[in-house]
């Protein structure tokens, strides 16, 4: 997440993993799962851009045997938490736009409810890219806010600041197309999707 949100983040990172904001991903990490399951196999290597504080590498661990899960997120409370509260180690405070490992590192890179929030979005997707092995996928989970009225998007930004979070400060809820020339860009290729009412869940893979 970029640096103008991280603060944000840091807010709320001691009652993040509590039920009342948990509830509403104990669903989409599901989802994300069942979507991924035949993309992953055992001794993957994944890397979960924006990971808050582990939670959803911690459920995907469960998965398969032997991951190698990596997690990076911009606001240092939430890895703080996440390092203090997982098995997991590799924790990093970092951003998408400057992912801090090797060209060709990754089977997976993840960004769940997350890629509205950076605001060099172009730069993120060159990131995830240059950090995928060849042929292997990057997972991208976000609201379908694309499809709704500007209007309702208006008074959606005005209860955000009611909740900690202004989305007035953040890049625009991308169309499918937009994020597809951008990815094209990149030599990522969409090839898998699923729209519910409420969600779009894409998988993209490095040509």
């Amino acid at each position: 997440m970029e640096k103008s949100t991280a603060h944000k983040f840091d807010r709320v990172a001691k009652i993040y993993n509590t039920p009342i904001f948990q509830f509403y991903y104990f669903f989409v990490h599901r989802s994300c799962i069942n979507f991924l399951k035949n993309y992953l196999k055992d001794n993957s290597s994944v890397l979960d851009v924006a990971c808050g504080t582990g939670i959803f590498l911690k459920k995907l661990s469960k998965e398969k045997r032997g991951l190698q899960l990596f997690g990076i997120d911009n606001s240092e409370k939430m890895v703080s938490i996440a390092r203090r509260r997982s098995d997991i180690t590799n924790f990093k405070v970092a951003n998408a736009e400057k992912i801090p490992f090797e060209d060709n590192s990754f089977d997976l890179i993840t960004i769940i409810d997350a890629f509205y929030y950076f605001q060099n979005q172009k730069a993120a997707i060159k990131e995830c890219s240059r950090t995928l092995k060849p042929n292997n996928y990057l997972f991208i989970f976000y609201p379908a806010l694309d499809i709704l009225p500007r209007c309702i998007l208006t008074q959606m930004k005005f209860v955000s600041r009611l909740f900690f979070f202004n989305l007035e400060e953040y890049s625009a809820f991308p169309k499918l197309k937009e994020l597809e020339k951008m990815a094209n860009r990149n030599n990522l290729k969409l090839i898998k999707k699923k729209f519910t009412t409420m969600h779009r869940l894409l998988l993209l893979q490095k040509i």
